[in-house]
């Protein structure tokens, strides 16, 4: 899971003053025990990534798009394409029937994101870059949201860290919450799934035969 990530990871990208750099990259001591666990997470962090437990295995994922092949040497790589979905949820394969929506709680839709990132500039001491949306601001208020970019001493990936988690709370503002058997084995965290509520899109449009 890890070569498509790193693949993706050292991807280089134009910055605002011209220059390049790798889209991610972590350069940090880690001098305080902590739980392996916890500390995995915290490194997955720094692509945008999460671990999670599954199949008596510790598996890697990341936000950062679909996977293709590359011919020259067959080796999986990841794109900014948007993902397909890999399963089909309706009401005849969750329990009851029924789906839930609500949306976001407004205190989560932030409009300014603080990010902190070790500044080289300044002896690696921390520094903050502010990213914000001022139509958001004028929507919702002005709800700050700090956080730190583990790893990172780059302020223009500190930037870019801010930028998607503010649109990503932008755009994910509405929850789905069912309850489905077997059905759910085949859907992995980070993995994009579809809806047919025939209770909200007034038609059945998928079903069991």
């Amino acid at each position: 899971d890890l070569y498509p990530l790193i693949q993706y990871a050292n991807q280089l990208v134009t910055n605002q003053d011209g220059s390049s750099e790798a889209r991610f990259a972590c350069n940090i001591l880690i001098g305080d025990r902590a739980a392996a666990y916890n500390v995995l997470q915290d490194l997955a962090s720094v692509f945008r990534g999460m671990s999670y437990w599954g199949s008596n295995t510790v598996n890697v994922t990341a936000d950062h798009g679909v996977s293709n092949n590359i011919s020259s040497s067959n080796a999986a790589h990841t794109t900014n394409a948007d993902q397909d979905p890999v399963h089909l949820y309706n009401n005849s394969n969750v329990i009851g029937g029924v789906f839930s929506y609500k949306g976001s709680s407004l205190k989560t839709r932030s409009s300014s994101i603080w990010v902190s990132y070790n500044d080289p500039d300044n002896f690696y001491k921390p520094n903050v870059v502010v990213v914000e949306d001022y139509d958001l601001i004028e929507k919702y208020g002005y709800n700050i949201k700090e956080i730190i970019a583990f790893g990172c001493s780059s302020k223009y990936q500190a930037q870019r860290m801010g930028q998607w988690m503010l649109n990503a709370e932008k755009l994910d503002g509405h929850i789905v919450s069912f309850s489905t058997g077997l059905d759910g084995l085949s859907v992995l965290p980070s993995q994009i799934f579809s809806v047919s509520d025939e209770m909200r899109a007034g038609i059945r449009l998928f079903g069991r035969v």
